[in-house]
């Protein structure tokens, strides 16, 4: 069995390349291998003292650049290293790490001749991720690396995919591809970005498939790469491969990852020591939405949550709705329902909760009975006794709750979901109260109005739970006029910029308008109001209740109306400290004056102390006078 050469160029953060060297070095595998190493320049002495201990204890091979050359030059010269040994080569970021036999189940899938590339599931910055591809993905808070790799081994063994292109923090290569492709090939131009893609295209060219390894998974610690170069790499590889953007919007529209990913996020529920449960509602979001998600959250740990909700037509979507799952599967229903129940038999369903019929087929009400499962009922509005859901008329308002021949007006005006008249809709719905093993209401309101049709039900009153929501104390900064940069345009962009990073309590309001476009919420936290008539502008700051007014001017001021209005308002004012606005301000107890020049730090802190400062731990700094 030939030698594998794992190819790790480092250069920087230590503890993440030591983590991802005793990785790989405490794997066992059938498959024999050496580590190489290359160091590229590294200005770390500490990582370079490890490096050497491992060289000398003949656990690395260690290559050194003279000089920083960057991730391809690295990769070169570590496969140039056994060039005539005919080695597989496997490139491997330095933030990654791998658990089992990883590398044996890699190296089973480059037993075919017209192979080139192979890559793994990666958790980030791959072609597939998992739970989600293209997507900074952590570790399920239920698993380790070590168990979700054992995961992908199981659900996926010795399966591989085809995929267009090959990239991500860890690629094996097999040698005939990589000698028949030539080197890995930076260019002046991209730098390192892309050249994983610019590799495989080329292998693509020669007549090399690329495969995902179904059954690896690796953990990669990633981190977000440079907008702009990756913008330019893609920009360059679609002037010299005129198939590469098909290529890559064939990736994502047809993700060749997804089966695969579903087939991990079954075993993992179907696994789960946790009761699993199914929620049925609409696909609005709003009130229903946010009470689910707050039951989820609750429940979070004893249970696990399905969620089933109207698609497209008779297509109903079965999802995991926690936070970074992926999973989501489409059933038609009726044709397609015993489909579905099988699925969730095989998952050990516990339990049905339904929330919301609106938009769906009409079968899902068959599903307790078909999978033979409790169920309850929650009654978030009157959906079952009003088509509406809201006892509301055409005009929007309470329809007074009318007699049947009133409901059947109504619905001849707008058609009832399933084609019912009020009478079939009130018995179809009664029916699965009194099927359910509980019927919850959130206010007495809704549990009356509901059992004056329904008298036979027993609705009990349950208040949803929900975690209440403390508004932030928020100091609102408010500027006057049409702002442009003479006025404190950039300095307002900068000090949005700052507030954002250090996440203060500041908002931004535009009272008027700006010369330059302005980022606003929520990208920043700034909102413009647009222009005015000045009459209107005392209406408009009374309206706003500012608790700053700001004047950022770069320039001196020679008087200033919007200053007038400003003092007039009766407001805190923070302004540059020079021309009309300094003198005018000088004396006033409710007026602080800051240097031109002030950074966006300094400006702020300015801006919170006259604000009220909203937490004794934050200390202001910078050159702030009162006057």
């Amino acid at each position: 069995m030939n030698i594998i050469d794992i190819i790790v160029p480092v250069y920087r953060d230590a503890a993440v390349v030591r983590r991802c060297l005793t990785s790989l070095l405490g794997t066992r595998q059938a498959t024999p291998f050496e580590m190489v190493v290359v160091n590229d320049a590294s200005p770390d002495t500490e990582l370079v003292r490890w490096l050497h201990d491992l060289a000398e204890q003949r656990r690395i091979a260690l290559l050194e650049a003279p000089e920083r050359q960057g991730f391809a030059a690295a990769v070169n010269r570590g496969a140039a290293l056994h060039r005539g040994l005919n080695r597989d080569i496997v490139i491997v970021r330095s933030d990654i790490e791998v658990a089992g036999d990883w590398l044996d189940r890699l190296a089973a899938h480059a037993r075919t001749d017209d192979v080139g590339t192979i890559i793994p599931f990666v958790s980030s910055g791959g072609v597939a991720g998992y739970p989600r591809s293209a997507a900074a993905n952590e570790l399920p808070s239920d698993q380790s690396l070590a168990s979700l790799d054992l995961l992908f081994r199981r659900a996926n063994a010795g399966t591989a995919a085809g995929v267009p292109l090959s990239y991500g923090p860890c690629i094996y290569v097999r040698r005939e591809c990589l000698n028949s492709v030539g080197a890995f090939d930076a260019g002046p131009e991209r730098d390192d970005a892309g050249v994983e893609e610019d590799f495989s295209l080329r292998a693509t060219g020669a007549g090399f498939r690329h495969l995902l390894a179904a059954d690896v998974y690796v953990w990669s610690q990633g981190g977000a790469d440079d907008a702009d170069d990756v913008a330019r790499a893609q920009s360059v590889l679609g002037k010299r491969y005129p198939h590469y953007h098909a290529a890559r919007s064939d990736l994502v529209q047809h993700d060749p990852a997804r089966p695969y990913q579903r087939r991990v996020d079954l075993l993992r529920l179907a696994e789960s020591p946790r009761q699993l449960l199914l929620f049925v509602a609409h696909a609005w979001g709003g009130g229903v939405r946010r009470h689910m998600d707050e039951l989820a959250e609750l429940i979070g740990e004893r249970c696990d949550v399905l969620l089933l909700e109207p698609a497209v037509d008779d297509t109903v979507k079965l999802s995991w709705p926690k936070s970074g799952e992926g999973f989501a599967a489409y059933f038609s229903l009726p044709q397609e329902l015993s489909a579905l129940v099988s699925l969730l038999s095989a998952l050990g369903l516990a339990r049905i909760h339904f929330h919301h019929v609106h938009g769906l087929p009409r079968a899902v009400l068959d599903l307790p009975r078909a999978a033979g499962l409790p169920y309850d009922c929650t009654l978030h509005d009157y959906y079952s006794i009003c088509p509406q859901y809201h006892l509301v008329d055409e005009h929007g308002r309470y329809c007074g709750e009318p007699a049947a021949a009133g409901c059947a007006q109504c619905i001849s005006r707008r058609p009832s979901q399933w084609d019912l008249d009020i009478t079939a809709w009130r018995a179809t719905l009664g029916a699965l109260l009194r099927g359910s093993d509980r019927v919850f209401a959130p206010s007495r309101d809704v549990a009356q109005r509901v059992a004056r049709y329904f008298p036979d039900i027993a609705i009990t009153v349950l208040p949803h739970a929900q975690e209440h929501l403390v508004a932030p104390r928020v100091v609102r900064v408010v500027l006057l006029g049409r702002l442009a940069p003479e006025k404190g345009l950039r300095v307002l962009m900068a000090c949005a910029a700052d507030a954002r990073a250090r996440a203060l309590p500041l908002s931004f309001r535009v009272l008027g308008s700006t010369t330059e476009p302005v980022p606003q919420w929520p990208d920043a936290a700034v909102s413009i109001h647009g222009q005015y008539v000045d009459s209107e502008l005392p209406a408009l700051i009374a309206a706003e209740r500012p608790d700053v007014i700001w004047f950022p001017s770069q320039v001196p001021e020679s008087y200033s109306y919007t200053l007038s209005a400003a003092l007039d308002a009766g407001a805190a004012i923070v302004a540059s400290a020079m021309g009309a606005l300094s003198e005018r301000l000088a004396g006033n107890p409710r007026a602080a004056l800051v240097p031109a020049d002030a950074s966006p730090a300094e400006w702020n802190d300015a801006l919170l102390r006259a604000g009220v400062v909203v937490s004794d731990a934050y200390v202001p700094s910078g050159r702030i006078a009162v006057s």
